[in-house]
């Protein structure tokens, strides 16, 4: 039985650019984010705000996909060369965002003014830079469909939430 597969490995350490820091960017992002959602999150709503993260994960990187198949963006540095998609943000930046935005928007109106601003900083800030680190490329896609993407989403999870939340307390 192998180990390793060696041409793998290869291919993810030489192919992947370890020594470009943009590389290491991507890959701390994947745990940083969690390790400061861990230490703030509500502890006894632990199971909710999971579930709520896990919902956000499997959109953006569903949306992600989507995106990058039908050449809407492109990932110049990417952390494996086999998947198309921005990991980092997928699976850990943008869902922590969002968890801790649902736990701490206690009011549809905090909580739509709190995904304006999270819409904004993902849209009109990261993207510019990311696009500026050469770590991102927009083919047929705008930052203002990112904005308006982003508030949509954040709207329509609260609601499946909140739809959840209510009719668990009916049973």
């Amino acid at each position: 039985m192998e180990i390793a597969n060696y041409n793998y490995l290869y291919n993810w350490i030489v192919l992947n650019s370890i020594a470009d820091p943009r590389w290491w960017l991507l890959f701390s992002s994947i745990f940083l984010p969690w390790v400061i959602w861990w230490w703030i999150v509500d502890k006894k709503r632990l199971f909710e705000n999971v579930a709520y993260g896990l919902c956000w994960a499997t959109m953006a990187t569903w949306l992600d996909i989507l995106g990058t198949e039908y050449g809407k963006w492109s990932y110049p540095i990417k952390i494996n060369t086999d998947i198309q998609t921005l990991l980092s943000a997928d699976t850990a930046v943008i869902p922590v965002m969002y968890m801790l935005l649902y736990q701490y928007a206690s009011t549809w109106k905090t909580f739509v003014f709190g995904s304006v601003l999270c819409a904004a900083v993902f849209s009109f800030i990261f993207e510019p830079l990311f696009i500026m680190l050469d770590m991102l490329e927009l083919k047929e896609w705008s930052h203002t469909k990112s904005f308006f993407s982003f508030i949509s989403l954040a709207i329509a999870t609260r609601t499946l939430f909140y739809l959840i939340k209510k009719k668990q307390s009916t049973f």
